[in-house]
This record gives C-alpha cells, structure tokens and sequence, in this order.
C-alpha cells in the first residue's frame, strides 16, 4: 500500500467520523474527545469509541479495518476501581460493554476501507446502525436496573435457549467484567447473586482488598452480601 493510498484512507476515516458519526452523536447529546464520545443519562455514563484496527493497514488485502464499541459505566463503579468519578470516562474501562457487531447481529464486525472507493455507503451503514439500533438500545438503559435485561447470562441455560431459537423480549448484547457485574449486584440488591459471584472470583485469585473495598462502600449504605 503506497503513502498516498494511505492518506486517502485516513481522508475517508476523517469523512465518516466528522461528516456522520460525529453529528449524529451531538445530536443525541454526546460529547466528543478525538474518537471517543461520552453522555450522561439518568443513573448511567453512554461511552463509545471508533477503534481503529490494531494492527493497522493490511497490505495483503489492501485495507484498513475499524469498528465501534460501546460502553456503560456509573459513578459507584468508577470510585471502587479508580477513586474518582471522571466528567469524561472512556469505554475502554466501562465494566458493560458491547460490540456494535454483536448489536446488528454479526459478531465482531470491522468496517472495511480502501484506496480511493465511495465511502459513503459505509458511512451511510454506521449512522442507520447507530440511529436504529445502538440509540434506541441505550434509551432503554437510564438506571443500574434496566442494564439486566441487556446483560448475557453465559451460564444460564434460559440465556442459551433464547440464543439458540433467537426468541427474546430484549437483546443481551452487552458482556459484563466480573468485578462490574459485582458492582451491580451490590448496587441493584442482588445480594444472593452477589455472595455466589464473589465466592467463585476468591476461586480464581481475584483481587480481595478490591472486593473487600467494594463490600465496605455498600455496608455503610446497610447493602452487604
């Protein structure tokens, strides 16, 4: 791939993000930082980024590879892991999290472009997702309690036969981190659920003065597993 095939892919990037993502978020009152976008809602933090491919330009099949993540986090979850609230907090360190592959239903999906095509077909792809599928999908998540409906279950069989037959009132799109999910079952009262999750992170060498710190915030609110 020459130096100026290169440009002109970073020229149509620079198209999509400034041209459709980026004022198709504005408008839906995200906030923009280089390729990350923030906004507050209800109890939550809505955080999405524009990851760009790793390993960079493929020369083999001559392209660049980009995809789009999103994230939910809340300001309990950012004081036990980080000590402070950010006004800004990036998906990379949100404990909910989804591809937006897994949203339209094709996994780990990367946009692909190359030297010198129409671009606007991809551009045009990522804002109908975004406006069909990943707004709506937030707008139904405002507190801790909406996020369970969203949330895969990879150990519950009633999770597997839905995925299975594709029958479902809500799409589980979103994964959680163990020590998130946590969080929330402190946060939203599952307390049983909570003591069982902790017993299996102790199995694993999880970190215990983390626990431990998490466990001291919600005994002083009378919350304890």
């Amino acid at each position: 791939m020459t130096e100026e095939e290169k440009i002109n892919i970073k020229e149509q990037f620079n198209y999509i993000v400034k041209n459709g993502i980026a004022p198709l978020l504005k408008s839906a009152g995200f906030r923009k930082k280089g390729n990350n976008f923030h906004a507050h809602a209800g109890e939550l933090d809505w955080c999405i980024n524009i990851q760009k491919d790793g390993w960079g330009f493929n020369r083999y099949f001559n392209q660049w590879d980009f995809t789009i993540n999103i994230g939910v986090t809340w300001s309990d979850y950012a004081i036990c892991l980080f000590n402070k609230v950010s006004d800004f907090p990036l998906e990379g360190y949100c404990p909910i999290r989804a591809r937006i592959g897994t949203i339209i239903g094709k996994g780990d999906y990367w946009f692909t472009l190359r030297p010198y095509q129409n671009c606007s077909p991809v551009k045009d792809l990522i804002c109908s997702t975004i406006k069909e599928k990943v707004l709506p999908l937030l707008n139904d998540i405002k507190c801790l309690n909406d996020l369970w409906d969203l949330i895969k279950d990879n150990q519950s069989m009633h999770s597997f036969l839905i995925e299975l037959f594709h029958v479902r009132s809500k799409q589980k799109v979103f994964w959680a981190t163990p020590i998130g999910l946590y969080v929330l079952c402190l946060a939203t009262g599952k307390t049983k659920k909570a003591k069982s999750l902790r017993s299996k992170m102790e199995q694993r060498k999880a970190n215990i003065s983390l626990l431990d710190k998490i466990d001291e915030m919600y005994k002083s609110r009378g919350i304890s597993p």
